[in-house]
């Protein structure tokens, strides 16, 4: 009996989005200019600002420094695993919530042995996050990719 050879993953080095970045920017300045104009308390705008501040510092954290995974491995069986910048890699399930997009894709994956209560993790892929040969086929793995027990038959009869 011939076994069958299993697909090898696609095995992504992400880079930091100057796309994602630079909306961060826009849309936290358009916010802090909002805040500046409403005419509200000093306590309530200056409660305000600093939570955009907080929110522009976190943003651009995942989208420039150590929140951008440093490798990707995403299979067709629809397992990956994310090693991040400090070499620490987890494996897990990609949801069936993930987005496939031609501009913008989301990974949406549960790490395994997470409890059921713990937040999926989600990976935003722009189209210069990859080179686009990488996206293209980031894509069609996301886009086709089944988990081994959702595997499609032909009603045929192996045996």
């Amino acid at each position: 009996m011939a076994s069958m050879k299993s697909t090898p993953r696609l095995r992504l080095e992400p880079r930091p989005s100057h796309i994602a970045c630079g909306a961060i920017v826009v849309l936290c300045v358009s916010s802090a200019v909002v805040i500046a104009v409403m005419r509200g308390s000093l306590a309530v705008t200056a409660v305000s600002s600093a939570v955009v501040f907080v929110v522009l510092v976190s943003a651009l954290w995942r989208c420039r420094g150590r929140g951008v995974p440093a490798l990707l491995h995403v299979g067709i069986d629809r397992r990956i695993t994310v090693t991040d910048r400090n070499g620490r890699s987890e494996s897990g399930a990609i949801l069936d919530d993930s987005y496939v997009g031609s501009v913008l894709t989301t990974i949406v994956w549960q790490a395994d042995g997470d409890p059921w209560w713990r937040v999926a993790r989600s990976v935003l892929i722009l189209p210069d996050t990859l080179p686009p040969d990488e996206f293209r086929r980031l894509r069609v793995v996301l886009r086709y990719g089944r988990a081994p027990t959702e595997a499609v038959t032909s009603g045929v009869d192996a045996g």
